[in-house]
């Protein structure tokens, strides 16, 4: 009973089982003392109902303790566990900052006090002061290791600013509001746990009843298993679900998949922001925060909506926090500057869902609760902010892209078509059967004044080919002729090339890509106009809708004009692009300039397409280095050519001597002989 208890209450943040705690998630556990054992009940009644009712017996860490001083057999009190009686605070006590909370060290502190004040490490019988000393210092360790206990205390001993704080009372009055809490959390883990162990013993009985209200007889027993009581308020994670999509994706995927991320994380933290009790609507769909927002009844009211709301939120963050971190990078990331808002936000979330779940389980909620959700709710809207005008320009450049990308394969360009595009055969006289196919364009002949095409590879999945010629006769015969049926196949396949060299006149733009590209930008742009914008207090919101108004719904306006032209040309056929290339050229102008008005930039003119004849290499004029580094060494060849002659001229007159000191020596020797 005891294991599925302790599985059961997981739910529950706090204490962990000090006397008769069991299940209950959070704190450490510290043993109870050894010299004293509750009374044995005879029966196995209610048992659990009986824990915690006998503090007679043996000191309970949760009551108020006071150490008794004097007496005949009064000892000096050690030097390392003075602080359980001069009134010092936990935090000096255990020796950690409050700030930046450690677990490790505060066990390790407890440990070293630990060996003053155990009654087995005394070496002699212990006294009352003594047990009540090792109590205090239990009742010390319960406290600091729990969140929701060391959130209360922190907030009595030091107090809150502002004007939903408090003042500092000090450690004695901080230290009874937190044991006080967790009396109140273990009571409710008693009654709880008794629910469970009467449940697993006689089961429960769900009567139903028919549409005339009368009961309906059967075996409806359930057993303890077959009920969800703990579902409704798990934060269970869903790594493995975000890990499965992010296996295996190129920095590239990551990359074309950041939009998404980004719209999914906006449209996840609305709920949250566009709440009455975190902000106000102002005019044209804008929002304004709350200077005093009221969270901790926003929890109270609908604690379930928020958990709710909270997860989608962690979700979304984390995905795009691992977008962040795997395009740091990455030239044309779109995060750069936002890693650590995000990485704040994500951990915040991660952390108020904790804090949640045991708000849930207990039933009620505190200023710690508050205060973390307060911050969560400043960092998101920091970063709800940061993502929703980076969106938008984001959206704005790809206006003014999208008319690059088209301008170039639409009539009367002034140039070929650009590499890539994506084309459809006709008009071939030679492989006539080629003509309505569709392909790539990878090159183009300056010489010949042919376009290379890649053609598309079919479907070797086609469903139409799967069926068998004879449904009647169950497809016999087709089984006796499957080898001619590859043959022919293989054959045909190695007919059709995988590339081929065709005139201008032999290929038409195929506009059902631009069309869906252009499609999918005017949706992003729809949806990013209609998500609530962030004004501040001190800003004049019908003002800046007024002024923002107007040039957004013309981009939308403009975008719509170009999306419905290149439909138009798809659905044309041949000589579709012929019939809408002006309308397009004139939506798309306006887009970009109107993009650039908005993104306080001047408006550029589209480059010029790839041309026909292969350009005339270009001629780099020569400029004469006169820098010192080019003089020095000018000077330096000099020198060294110099070296070079004088050492040459050298050497021939050595040439010289030695030739007429040979011949006066010849002639001296015959005039001798």
């Amino acid at each position: 009973f005891s294991g599925m208890l302790g599985g059961g209450m997981q739910g529950m943040a706090g204490i962990a089982g000090m006397t008769g705690m069991a299940g209950m998630a959070g704190m450490s556990a510290v043993p109870p003392p050894a010299f004293a054992d509750p009374p044995k009940q005879e029966g196995p009644g209610d048992t659990l109902a009986e824990v915690g009712k006998s503090a007679q017996e043996y000191l309970d860490v949760l009551m108020p303790i006071t150490i008794p001083s004097g007496g005949e057999d009064a000892r000096p009190v050690p030097k390392q566990v003075q602080c359980l009686e001069d009134g010092t605070d936990l935090f000096k006590m255990f020796d950690v900052d409050m700030h930046r909370f450690d677990s490790k060290a505060v066990k390790r502190a407890y440990h070293r006090m630990v060996q003053f004040v155990h009654p087995d490490k005394l070496g002699r019988e212990a006294s009352a002061a003594d047990r009540a000393r090792f109590t205090k210092l239990k009742q010390a360790y319960t406290v600091i290791m729990d969140d929701q206990l060391r959130g209360v205390y922190r907030q009595h001993c030091y107090g809150i600013a502002g004007s939903g704080g408090c003042a500092a009372q000090g450690h004695a009055v901080a230290l009874s509001k937190a044991l006080e809490l967790g009396r109140d959390l273990r009571k409710m883990g008693e009654e709880r746990a008794i629910v469970l162990h009467k449940a697993s013993e006689t089961g429960w009985t769900v009567q139903q009843k028919d549409q005339d209200g009368r009961n309906i007889r059967g075996d409806a027993r359930r057993t303890a298993h077959q009920f969800n009581l703990f579902g409704d308020i798990s934060s269970s994670d869903d790594d493995a679900e975000l890990e499965k999509e992010r296996r295996g994706m190129t920095a590239q995927q990551i990359l074309d998949k950041s939009p998404k991320y980004a719209d999914n994380f906006l449209e996840r933290v609305r709920p949250i922001l566009l709440d009455p009790k975190v902000s106000t609507k102002a005019a044209g769909g804008a929002f304004t925060m709350l200077e005093d927002p009221k969270l901790l009844e926003f929890l109270q009211e609908n604690p379930k909506t928020v958990q709710r709301h909270l997860r989608k939120t962690r979700t979304a963050v984390k995905q795009m926090h691992w977008a962040m971190t795997s395009l740091l990078q990455h030239k044309d990331s779109p995060w750069r500057g936002l890693e650590v808002r995000a990485s704040l936000v994500e951990h915040g979330a991660v952390k108020l869902l904790e804090l949640i779940k045991s708000g849930i389980a207990v039933g009620k909620f505190n200023p710690v609760h508050e205060e973390e959700f307060g911050k969560l709710v400043d960092n998101l809207h920091r970063l709800y902010m940061d993502i929703f005008e980076r969106r938008g320009q984001e959206l704005l450049r790809a206006a003014i892209g999208a008319e690059r990308k088209v301008i170039h394969i639409l009539p009367e360009s002034g140039g070929r078509l650009p590499d890539g595009t994506k084309v459809i055969l006709q008009e071939l006289k030679s492989r006539s059967d080629l003509n309505g196919k569709g392909g790539v364009i990878s090159g183009w002949d300056f010489s010949l004044q042919r376009y290379t095409v890649e053609l598309d590879k079919e479907d070797a999945r086609n469903p139409d080919k799967l069926l068998p010629a004879n449904p009647d006769l169950m497809a016999v015969d087709d089984v006796d002729d499957a080898d001619d049926d590859d043959e022919e196949e293989t054959a045909l396949q190695l007919a059709i090339p995988k590339k081929l060299m065709v005139m201008p006149k032999n290929v038409y733009v195929d506009l059902e890509v631009q069309r869906k590209r252009m499609d999918g930008l005017v949706k992003d742009w729809c949806a990013w106009m209609k998500r609530p914008r962030s004004v501040s207090a001190t800003q004049d919101a019908e003002a800046v809708a007024a002024a923002l108004g107007p040039p957004l719904e013309s981009m939308a306006g403009f975008l719509q004009e170009a999306s419905s032209a290149l439909s138009a040309g798809a659905a044309g056929g041949r000589d579709g692009a012929d019939l809408i290339a002006m309308e397009c050229r004139e939506a798309l102008q306006g887009a970009r300039n109107l993009a650039a008005k908005l993104l306080g930039e001047e408006p550029e003119e589209p480059p010029a397409p790839p041309p026909l004849s292969e350009p005339l290499p270009a001629i780099v004029p020569f400029k004469a280095q006169d820098d010192e580094v080019s003089r020095v060494l000018k000077e330096a060849a000099e020198v060294a050519a110099a070296g070079i002659e004088i050492k040459h001229k050298r050497s021939r007159s050595r040439k010289k001597k030695s030739r007429s000191r040979s011949r006066r020596r010849r002639r001296r020797r015959s005039s001798s002989s």
